[in-house]
C-alpha cells in the first residue's frame, strides 16, 4: 500500500562524518608542561557537554602554536575524546579561553545546512557506540582511530538534494525534550516509553512512506530459531551464546545467561529478535553472534533498510503482536 507522497518530502540518507565534516584530531606527543601557559585539553577534560579547567596542564606558547597549525579549535566545533574515553562529545561554545587539543578528535563542520547539535546527538547516543563497537581497539586503554570516526555513517534529512537544517534543528529539540524527562526520572520507563513512540509518529508518519512486508527478501530476511540439543547446554560461557525466548531479554539486549556447544540456527549483531511464542511479540535486539532457539525468530535488514528505525517500529507495535 502507497499513501500519497507529499511536496518536499524528507528523505533519509547516511553519509560519511568525513564527508560532511573536517575530522582532524590533536597532538599524540607530550609537550612539557609549565607553570604559565595554555591549556592542554585531554579526555578527562571532557564530560557531560563541558570543557573543565578546574584540573589542566599548561603548555608554552611555541608547543601552543605548533599543535594548532593543523588542530586549531573555533568556537561550534565538537571535540570528543578517542583514547581510553571514547565519545562524550563537546561543542565549543564562544568566549572560551584559548586551549589545545590531546588525544582528542575535532570535528568541523564544512556545509552550512548542517546542525552540530544535530551530529553532537548523534555521537553522544546509543547509535554511536553500536556503530563503533566494532572499530574500539587496544588493550586495557581502548582508543578509536581517526579513520574510523571518518568512516561513522551520519544518517541526514534530505530536502530537495539538500541536508535539510530545519528539520535537524527539529529532531533536536524533540530529542532534548526526551532528555528533559528522562533527568526527571519520574516514572521514567513509562514516560519515555510513550514520548518515543510520539516521536517516531512525530518524524516519520507525516512524511509520506511505502509499506512493504517483512517477508520481502528484497528488503528482510528471517531466520527461525531452532533449539540445539539439550546435552549442549551450559552456564560455564563455553561455546556460543544461547538464547531460546523472551525470559532472558534485557533492557534492550538479552541478557546471557546459557551457551552451547552445538550452535544450530544463528542471529547476527543487529538482528531484530522477535519471540513467537511464550509469549509472542516481543521485541529485542542482538549486539553479539549468538544462536536461537525455537522460541524466537531473527528479523535481518537488506540493502539500505536503517535497523534502529525497523526496531523502533516494531516495538511501537509489541502489544499489537502478542495480541
Amino acid at each position: 500500500m502507497k499513501q500519497q507522497i507529499q511536496e518536499n518530502k524528507i528523505e533519509w540518507k547516511e553519509e560519511k562524518l568525513g564527508k560532511i565534516c573536517d575530522v582532524r584530531d590533536g597532538t599524540h606527543a607530550s609537550p612539557k608542561y609549565v607553570a604559565d601557559g595554555y591549556p592542554l585539553i585531554t579526555s578527562k577534560n571532557l564530560s557531560k557537554g563541558f570543557i573543565d579547567f578546574s584540573y589542566i596542564n599548561l603548555i608554552s606558547k611555541s608547543d601552543f602554536d605548533e599543535i594548532n597549525k593543523r588542530s586549531k579549535v573555533n568556537a561550534g566545533d565538537i571535540i570528543m575524546p578517542m583514547i581510553g574515553t571514547i565519545g562524550n562529545p563537546v561543542i565549543v561554545p564562544e568566549d572560551i579561553r584559548e586551549f589545545a587539543i590531546k588525544n582528542v578528535a575535532l570535528i568541523k563542520l564544512k556545509n552550512p545546512n548542517i546542525s552540530n547539535d544535530y551530529v553532537k546527538f548523534l555521537l553522544d547516543s546509543s547509535y554511536f557506540f553500536r556503530i563503533t563497537a566494532k572499530y574500539n581497539r587496544g588493550g586495557t586503554q581502548k582508543f578509536i582511530a581517526l579513520g574510523d570516526i571518518r568512516n561513522i555513517p551520519i544518517p541526514l534529512p534530505f530536502s530537495n538534494g539538500t541536508p535539510d537544517l530545519k528539520e535537524q534543528e527539529r529532531i533536536v529539540k524533540i530529542l532534548e525534550k526526551a532528555e528533559t524527562i528522562k533527568q526527571k526520572g519520574k516514572k521514567i520507563e513509562t514516560l519515555l516509553d510513550e514520548y518515543l513512540k510520539s516521536v517516531f509518529y512525530e518524524m516519520f508518519y507525516n512524511k509520506g512512506f511505502e509499506e512493504v512486508k517483512f517477508g520481502d527478501e528484497n528488503y528482510f530476511e528471517i531466520i527461525m530459531g531452532q533449539s540445539p540439543a539439550g546435552k549442549s547446554y551450559n552456564k560455564l560461557g563455553k561455546g556460543t551464546p544461547f538464547f531460546q525466548g523472551k525470559k532472558e531479554f534485557g533492557k534492550k539486549y538479552p541478557a546471557v545467561e546459557q551457551w552451547t556447544t552445538e550452535p544450530s540456527k544463528m542471529a547476527k549483531p543487529n538482528d531484530i529478535l522477535i519471540s513467537v511464542r511464550a509469549p509472542v511479540g516481543s521485541i529485542n535486539l542482538t549486539n553479539i553472534k549468538c544462536c536461537i532457539g525455537r522460541g524466537l525468530a531473527s528479523i535481518r535488514c537488506k540493502n539500505e533498510i536503517n535497523m534502529e528505525f525497523v526496531y523502533f517500529f516494531l516495538k511501537i507495535k509489541e502489544k499489537e503482536i502478542e495480541n
